[in-house]
């Protein structure tokens, strides 16, 4: 497991990626961007903004019951790049339903949603 992912540190830790800017169009027609940050704790941090001036962090985290959910219909854990898929579509539903939190814990039947999305199951 990589270092960054710790569960107990809760100071931001950078991907060791290059971070870049992405754009997401919402249902409503609000043109969002985003850039992931890295991880809290367990919670996937994104830098957010839909005027390209003022940003603002959310933090999506998957619940620990929708994880174990998801790691049931899947014979296994999630793996890193399954999180980071599943956290960015709870990130996308936020956008669309213009409910933007700045904490996100996404439930397990969300979850579960996201996965048939993504064809996971």
């Amino acid at each position: 497991m990589f270092s960054w992912l710790s569960k107990k540190e809760e100071t931001l830790k950078p991907l060791p990626l290059s971070q870049r800017e992405k754009t997401y169009s919402s249902a409503s027609g609000v043109v969002y961007q985003y850039i992931f940050k890295g991880m809290a704790g367990r919670a996937h941090v994104f830098s957010v903004s839909h005027d390209r001036r003022n940003s603002y962090e959310v933090r999506v985290e998957l619940s620990e019951d929708g994880q174990a959910g998801c790691a049931e219909l899947m014979g296994g854990e999630l793996r890193w790049n399954e999180q980071y898929a599943l956290a960015k579509l709870c990130l996308f539903a936020a956008f669309d339903a213009e409910v933007l939190e700045r904490n996100i814990v996404a439930s397990r039947e969300e979850l579960l949603e996201h996965m048939r999305t993504l064809n996971m199951v």
